[in-house]
């Protein structure tokens, strides 16, 4: 943790680390619950989703820790907490679920909804939102081609192999290697933080079994946030209610604000700030800077 102010080469100001933390090497998402001053944290590599207190700080053991046969958690990559509705909702890229659970939820514990299945269309999932005023998830998904990559919309309620009800994806969308995603609660618009313009590569293996006619690139790591400037990547934002293949309504990208790609968003609704995650650093920008009223697009400017 830093100091809201931070700038530079600075220290942080706090660190949650050693073994006692149960943390491990692998963490591609975090969640902060403000109303009850707790961070949530998921653990890929021990199926386990961990929350900590919010002052946490040195060797600390998690105040709650949801992991176990009974969890149905596999590689919980990214989560979200819903304080109104006393929710921890976490996304696993193995089960190619979002799978809910009380907040309270302590140990190897059933979660209270998964949506799975054929008719959601996710699959390697990275990012997840919720929006209690408007009552929707939002996750960010993807996988190795075009099809079927960008953000799903579901209800807050879904549970079970459900369509979502909106879908953002396609050409337009400028969607493509992707991961966090956030919500303004007061707005609902959408923030997603997205590392480069390239299509996220075709996994290697399906069920440990070689894919047959993979073949990986040879420029550069899949995960890269460097290359051409046509290739960086940006904050997009969209609103509640975008659906199909249509352009963000804002942007925030480009090599003057030393953002070459974003893995991360984050917003400071008091201070009215934006933090972006990548490029080895955290970008903090106000949204006065960046924002209008967001109109809806229309054909002349799609």
């Amino acid at each position: 943790m830093f100091a809201r102010l931070a700038n530079g080469n600075v220290a942080p100001s706090r660190v949650i680390e050693g073994q006692a933390t149960n943390l491990s090497r692998t963490m591609h998402g975090i969640a902060y619950d403000e109303i009850n001053d707790e961070i949530v944290i998921p653990v890929a590599l021990g199926g386990a989703v961990l929350v900590f207190k919010g002052d946490a700080k040195g060797e600390v053991p998690p105040v709650r820790a949801i992991q176990g046969t009974r969890t149905r958690l596999v590689r919980p990559h990214t989560v979200a907490v819903d304080p109104v509705n006393n929710e921890i909702l976490t996304a696993d890229p193995s089960m190619r679920a979002v799978v809910v659970f009380d907040r309270l939820a302590n140990g190897n514990v059933a979660p209270k909804r998964v949506i799975s299945g054929p008719k959601t269309g996710l699959l390697d999932i990275v990012g997840l939102a919720v929006d209690p005023v408007r009552n929707v998830i939002v996750a960010s998904s993807r996988k190795g081609n075009g099809d079927k990559v960008g953000l799903f919309v579901f209800d807050r309620l879904a549970d079970g192999d459900v369509a979502p009800k909106q879908f953002i994806g396609g050409p337009n969308s400028k969607l493509a290697h992707f991961r966090q995603v956030t919500i303004d609660p007061g707005t609902g618009n959408i923030f997603l933080a997205q590392q480069n313009t390239r299509m996220k590569q075709m996994e290697a293996y399906v069920l440990d079994k070689p894919r047959e006619g993979y073949k990986g690139r040879e420029d550069d790591d899949d995960d890269s946030d460097s290359g051409r400037l046509d290739q960086m990547g940006f904050i997009a934002v969209y609103a509640p209610d975008d659906n199909g293949d249509i352009p963000p309504r804002a942007i925030i990208k480009g090599p003057g604000i030393r953002l070459a790609g974003a893995a991360g968003v984050a917003l400071n609704l008091k201070k009215k700030e934006i933090i972006a995650v990548g490029g080895n650093g955290f970008q903090t920008f106000l949204l006065p800077d960046f924002f209008r009223a967001l109109k809806r697009p229309t054909s002349a400017n799609r």
